[in-house]
């Protein structure tokens, strides 16, 4: 039962766009059994495979390009520097009569980092 059970997901994991090596190592097979595998059984699942690994690169793609768009806090605040004041001691702070409400990710504060102390 467990070796049937290796051979779905071997080709589950192939169909969803993974090679011989990622597969071997997420079932904890030898990379050359997987590949034999495959060699022989999916041949006619080539193109389905190949489709895949295109959609799982592309998907892959779009995720990191997301994760990167991260701003950081004084990057925020200088794009949107209407939005703060700034106190005597140089640090900005979130004006309430300009912008009263603000989301939760919004900086509340930047300090400066060159006062004198």
């Amino acid at each position: 039962m467990e070796a049937k059970t290796d051979k779905n997901q071997i080709e589950e994991l192939y169909l969803d766009g993974y090679d011989a090596n990622q597969i071997a190592k997420k079932l904890g097979k030898k990379v050359e059994a997987v590949r034999k595998y495959i060699q022989r059984n999916f041949s006619h699942l080539k193109h389905k495979h190949d489709i895949a690994v295109i959609q799982r690169r592309e998907s892959i793609k779009a995720t990191n390009y997301e994760a990167n768009k991260y701003m950081g806090d004084s990057t925020f605040i200088k794009k949107n520097r209407s939005i703060y004041k700034t106190k005597p001691d140089g640090d900005l702070v979130i004006n309430r009569e300009v912008a009263p409400i603000v989301t939760w990710d919004t900086p509340k504060r930047l300090v400066n980092e060159n006062k004198m102390i």
